[in-house]
């Protein structure tokens, strides 16, 4: 979660208003200040492609500055609107008692659609995607070799090839040298699949910063804990399980195509005696043999082997159990947070539930819903 004053939490569950702030920007150049919302929303996903998407609708037209008097839709490239590289920084504002305001960003937004009429008499519609969008877009226009004692040293120079100016903030704990690999022509998969060979995820954050982090746990101190009844801010929530997209067994294999080291292959079950997934004989009360096979051209090492599938089946299995809750907007999660969610006040210790947040949605103005998509995500033995 963003860090936040003291005062912000405790205050989502009493009296306050919102403010949102936008900001049109092409680079370091800012092309509009408070561009005016109507409505809008912005959906966090921590399973998605681009972790954050915003879609907003505008008035037919700015209110101020070189577009006054003109449709807000864009025609030409150097309108702030514009699908030709601008990008909207958005920040969601909570307004205490004394009228103070706490900013929280929401996310950086590349400009993907406007769509309005030419003749200034209806709403414009704007959507965005954050900053993996234009590493997603830069597909690799040749096979790409790459190696080094680092994979997060090589991530970042694929990543600075096409953002240069952008920052990189690793917080991953683990490290390993890059055999030498070929990438043919997708960027962010070859990203994706060197981040997973050390048990990580990259995603833009809402700074629109790129972030190397450790897959998420259930492990450590909830950012957010989430109850009902006087004084909580849980509005609704209901919880499902499925067979759908859980495995109980991870398979890693590791071979490098350019030889550099040997063959191998590990694979971590989930036999905890207590998990409603073990893995084993279903008529003998465990949930059935259901594995996942994943190849790695850059997994060297049988260690790193098994600390990929132990990430992978955390969580895999935890995709069993799923809770659905709508609480008081709190526009500082971050998809992958820790938090507990308490739905019966009287009884806290017996009804609390750790999840992962997986996804949710703010709304851009005041009395929106705030819908939470989260899993049991489990440590593996």
């Amino acid at each position: 979660m963003q860090q936040v004053s003291e005062r912000f939490l405790p205050a989502l569950a009493g009296p306050h208003r919102v403010q949102v702030m936008v900001e049109a920007r092409r680079g370091t150049q800012v092309l509009y200040s408070g561009v005016p919302v109507v409505d809008g929303s912005v959906t966090v996903d921590g399973a998605a492609a681009c972790r954050r998407s915003l879609t907003l609708t505008v008035p037919p037209r700015l209110s101020t500055g070189l577009y006054t008097d003109r449709p807000a839709l864009p025609d030409s490239p150097a309108h702030p609107l514009a699908a030709y590289g601008a990008e909207l920084h958005v920040s969601y504002g909570i307004v205490y008692t004394d009228d103070s305001v706490e900013w929280i960003r929401a996310g950086v937004f590349r400009v993907d659609s406007t769509s309005g009429s030419l003749l200034g008499d209806g709403t414009v519609q704007v959507t965005g995607r954050s900053r993996e969008a234009w590493l997603i877009d830069a597909r690799v226009v040749a096979p790409r070799t790459v190696s080094g004692p680092s994979t997060t040293s090589v991530m970042a120079a694929l990543i600075h090839e096409v953002l240069p100016s952008v920052e990189v903030v690793v917080s991953a704990r683990r490290d390993a040298r890059v055999p030498t690999t070929t990438f043919e022509e997708d960027r962010a998969g070859a990203l994706t699949s060197l981040a997973e060979a050390i048990g990580a995820v990259w995603y833009a954050d809402a700074w629109g910063r790129i972030v190397i982090a450790d897959a998420p746990s259930t492990t450590g101190t909830p950012a957010w804990t989430v109850h009902a009844g006087e004084g909580g801010v849980l509005v609704s929530a209901s919880s499902s399980s499925s067979r759908d997209g859980v495995y109980n067994a991870v398979v890693v294999r590791g071979e490098s195509p350019s030889g550099d080291f040997p063959p191998m292959q590990a694979t971590v079950y989930d036999e905890d005696p207590t998990s409603p997934t073990r893995w084993g004989d279903p008529l003998a009360g465990r949930y059935g043999m259901v594995p996942r096979f994943e190849s790695y051209p850059t997994v060297s090492t049988l260690e790193q082997a098994r600390a990929v599938g132990r990430g992978l089946l955390a969580q895999s299995v935890g995709a069993a159990t799923t809770l659905e809750a709508s609480s008081v907007p709190n526009p500082a999660l971050e998809a992958g947070d820790l938090i507990h969610v308490i739905t019966d006040p009287t009884d806290p210790a017996g009804s609390v539930r750790a999840h992962v947040v997986d996804a949710y949605t703010l709304g851009l103005t005041a009395g929106a819903e705030f819908p939470i998509r989260t899993r049991d995500v489990r440590q593996v033995a």
